[in-house]
């Protein structure tokens, strides 16, 4: 039995910003950060979900191919900022063991599984810190709609 393939597109299907664009499967990508609920006392969440569902998304989420001692550092940084840490880092060790995760679009990676779809629009960012330096222009142009 064959599950259908929705996927969730993007504006950019090809190129972000300089960055590959790729569709990968929901499953297949560890969320960094929980949910915002609500940003600066005002529902964000749930605004976010009404739009992709209304008018799809933007831009698309931002990912790193990454191992889990940068996940762990990544930890040890920001703490219980983000999420707990996968558990499948036993395997082949924590050099070799790679994983894709998100660290720009959570929300909308969390959004698209509730909404139904199994695949999702991601740009390809070689690191966290340069994910992270990214995630202000993909704010930019809501800043009025979610941010104020």
């Amino acid at each position: 039995m064959s599950m259908e393939n929705k996927v969730l597109k993007s504006e950019f299907s090809e190129d972000w910003n300089g960055y590959e664009v790729i569709e990968l499967p929901i499953d297949d990508i560890w969320t960094s950060v929980p949910i915002a609920e609500t940003v600066c006392g005002k529902p964000f969440y749930s605004k976010v979900r009404d739009d992709i569902a209304r008018e799809g998304m933007h831009f698309p989420i931002i990912v790193v191919k990454t191992t889990y001692l940068k996940l762990e550092r990544a930890k040890e940084k920001w703490g219980k900022r983000i999420n707990d840490l996968p558990f499948w880092h036993n395997e082949l060790g924590k050099h070799k063991k790679v994983l894709w995760s998100v660290w720009g679009g959570s929300n909308r990676l969390e959004i698209a599984r509730e909404l139904g779809y199994t695949r999702i629009d991601c740009a390809v960012v070689p690191t966290i810190a340069k994910a992270v330096s990214l995630q202000k222009h993909m704010r930019k142009p809501f800043e009025d709609r979610y941010y104020k």
